[in-house]
């Protein structure tokens, strides 16, 4: 049991996207962080959306991060280029709203800070979140030969989409938890702007695989297309298991290739 930690950096490690750190014998400590620029209301924003959208796709992302290794999130960080007074204080509350989705309820759960001094005209937000996780139930790396590659949602990203929080294309989060805690899925990655095959070969080398991709005949699935704000996600599953997987959760599920 570690006691007293004199050199953390010895105790940090990257996985993926993740900041990892082993803090006892039984738990790590894991970051996810992601940010956004250029996105709002203010006058010079190029991506005109409402702030409470821009809040919810913001933390979304390192929340979905998160609960996909197998982490449990208990401290959301925001830091924000704007004036708390109202854009800021509309961010934070759509921020708190979202994360309760994610067991986040009390305050002390968030911190963070607003831009006071400087009269702003473009958004910035910065969102770190911290969570716990078991060792023995940290997921990536665990996926096994054989197992299929799945999407549970479609991939979709502005300015090609238009983004909204209810589009039934879109892994929401209370079904991320619920893919989370089956028992017979492996390891889970959310989609980002690289697109499907990235995230899958990503996967694959977690667990010193290869990711065979399957033959979209219809077109369905490009494998460039980015996931934007975590659209969809990655999983890994026994073949046998896809069909109950589906009929769990109202995202579309797609397999798109299989680890050897």
């Amino acid at each position: 049991m570690k006691s007293y930690i004199q050199h953390p950096v010895n105790y940090l490690q990257k996985v993926r996207d993740l900041t990892v750190m082993a803090i006892n014998q039984q738990q790590y400590l894991v970051i996810a962080c992601d940010s956004d620029g250029g996105i709002g209301s203010k006058p010079l924003d190029t991506v005109q959306v409402p702030n409470k959208l821009l809040a919810t796709f913001a933390v979304r992302v390192p929340l979905f991060e998160l609960i996909a290794c197998g982490a449990e999130p208990f401290l959301v960080v925001d830091c924000l280029s704007v004036e708390y007074e109202d854009t800021g204080k509309e961010i934070i509350d759509t921020i708190k709203s979202y994360s309760r989705k994610a067991g986040l309820t009390q305050d002390v759960q968030f911190t963070g800070s607003t831009e006071e001094n400087v009269p702003t005209l473009q958004t910035g937000i910065g969102i770190t979140v911290l969570g716990l996780a078991d060792q023995d139930k940290f997921y990536p790396g665990k996926s096994k030969r054989g197992d299929v590659v799945v999407c549970a949602g479609i991939p979709k990203s502005a300015p090609e989409f238009e983004l909204t929080i209810d589009d039934p294309d879109l892994l929401s989060i209370e079904d991320l938890i619920l893919l989370r805690k089956h028992p017979k899925v492996g390891d889970i990655i959310p989609v980002g702007s690289k697109g499907l095959h990235f995230e899958a070969n990503q996967l694959a080398a977690s667990a010193s695989l290869l990711f065979i991709p399957n033959e979209d005949k219809d077109g369905i699935m490009d494998p460039l297309r980015s996931g934007g704000p975590s659209s969809c996600v990655l999983l890994t599953i026994g073949r046998e298991h896809v069909s109950t997987l589906s009929a769990m959760i109202s995202a579309p599920v797609f397999i798109i290739g299989e680890l050897q």
